[in-house]
C-alpha cells in the first residue's frame, strides 16, 4: 500500500486527542453509517483481525512537523542541551527526511513548541437524579486543545496507507466524520474540521535506500511477531465505546499503547506493525457476551504506520545495548 497524506483544517477546539487508534474507530463507525455493518465487517474488521489491515493511519500532526524518533533521546547530548531535548516533540519534514537517510539532526532543528494551545473551561456538574445542574459551586474543568494557526501550520496532517480499491470509501468516511466532528462533545461544537486535500501520494518518505530500521507515526500496540530491538515511549489508555452500540458499560479496560516516534531495528523495513485487539481483551465479559449474542464484532485497531530509516552506527549500538 502506497503512502498517502491527508490534510485537515480544524474549525474548533477538540477534546479528544487526534490519536490514530481513536480515529480508526471513528472511521469504522462512519463506514458503517455509509454502507452498513456487513460492509464494515467484510472490508475492515475481518481482514484486520487476521493481521491484514486494509488501512493504517498515523496520528494527526501540526502542519508538516513529524514526531522526534525516540532513539534520539538515547544519544549523548551536551548537558546544557538535555533539558531542551527532553521537551522537544517535533522535527520538520526536511529534517525528518535527512534523518531517514542516516543524518542526525542538529540541536537547533529540534522543536520544543507543542504546536497546540491548551485551555480549560468550567462546567456545571449534572445531578444524577435528573438533567439539571447540581448544587451551587459544583463545577469541574474540561480541557480542550486548539491548533496554533501559524503560516505553513494551518492544518493537521495525517499519513496513511490504504488499499487502492478502498480509497474512495475511506475518503467518503472522512467526509462523513467531518459532518459531525471528531471526539468528545461534538454536539457542543468540539472537534469540527474540514478536509483540505485529497489522499495525496507521498513518495519521498518511503524511498530510503539501505534502510535498517523503522520509525512509527501512530499510537499502536505491537504484535507478537513485531521487532523488539528499539526505543519507545508507552502510556496507559483508558478508552470507551462509542454511542452506537447501546451498551450500558461503555468503559474499556486500560491497556498499554506506544506513542508516535517509536523506533525499531529491522533488517527488512515493513510498512506497518501492530495488531487489532479483540474485544475479549478490553471489554468486560458481560459486555462481550451481550455483543456476541447480537452478532456484533468489535476490534480495537492498534496498527502503526511505519517509515523506513537508516539507523546510524551509534544508534544501532545503543539499541543493541538495550536489547
Amino acid at each position: 500500500m502506497d503512502l498517502r497524506r491527508l490534510r485537515l483544517i480544524p474549525e474548533s477546539a477538540w477534546r479528544t486527542p487526534w490519536q490514530s487508534d481513536t480515529l480508526a474507530g471513528l472511521l469504522c463507525g462512519a463506514i458503517a453509517r455509509l454502507g452498513g455493518g456487513d460492509l464494515l465487517r467484510a472490508t475492515i474488521i475481518e481482514p484486520a483481525s487476521e493481521g491484514k489491515p486494509p488501512f493504517i493511519l498515523s496520528d494527526a500532526f501540526p502542519g508538516d512537523w513529524l514526531p522526534i524518533p525516540a532513539f534520539l533521546r538515547l544519544l549523548q547530548w551536551p548537558p546544557e542541551q538535555r533539558k531542551t531535548l527532553k521537551n522537544a516533540r517535533w522535527i520538520n519534514l526536511t529534517t525528518f527526511q535527512n534523518l531517514q537517510r542516516g543524518q542526525l539532526p542538529e540541536f537547533h532543528e529540534l522543536i520544543a513548541d507543542s504546536g497546540f494551545l491548551e485551555s480549560s473551561r468550567l462546567h456545571n456538574t449534572i445531578a444524577r437524579a435528573g438533567s439539571s445542574a447540581s448544587h451551587a459551586g459544583a463545577l469541574y474543568p474540561r480541557s480542550e486543545t486548539y491548533l496554533k494557526m501559524e503560516p505553513e501550520r494551518e492544518y493537521l496532517t495525517i499519513y496513511l496507507r490504504c488499499q487502492e480499491d478502498l480509497q474512495d470509501l475511506f475518503l467518503a468516511a472522512f467526509r462523513e466524520l467531518a459532518l459531525g466532528g471528531f471526539g468528545a462533545d461534538r454536539s457542543a461544537g468540539k472537534g469540527q474540521f474540514r478536509l483540505a486535500s485529497e489522499l495525496d501520494p507521498v513518495v519521498d518518505l518511503d524511498s530510503v535506500p539501505a534502510a535498517n530500521g523503522i520509525v512509527v507515526l501512530s499510537t499502536f500496540q505491537p504484535a507478537a511477531g513485531d521487532p523488539t530491538v528499539g526505543a519507545w515511549n508507552a502510556f496507559t489508555k483508558y478508552g470507551k465505546l462509542g454511542p452506537d452500540f447501546g451498551i450500558e458499560n461503555v468503559f474499556k479496560r486500560p491497556f498499554i499503547l506506544f506513542q508516535p516516534g517509536a523506533c525499531f531495528s529491522a533488517s527488512q523495513p515493513r510498512p506497518w506493525i501492530g495488531r487489532s485487539i479483540p474485544m475479549q481483551e478490553f471489554l468486560a465479559p458481560e459486555t462481550v457476551a451481550e455483543l456476541s449474542a447480537r452478532h456484533v464484532l468489535i476490534q480495537h485497531l492498534a496498527f502503526g504506520l511505519a517509515l523506513p530509516v537508516v539507523l546510524p552506527p551509534q544508534v544501532s549500538e545503543c539499541l543493541n545495548l538495550l536489547s
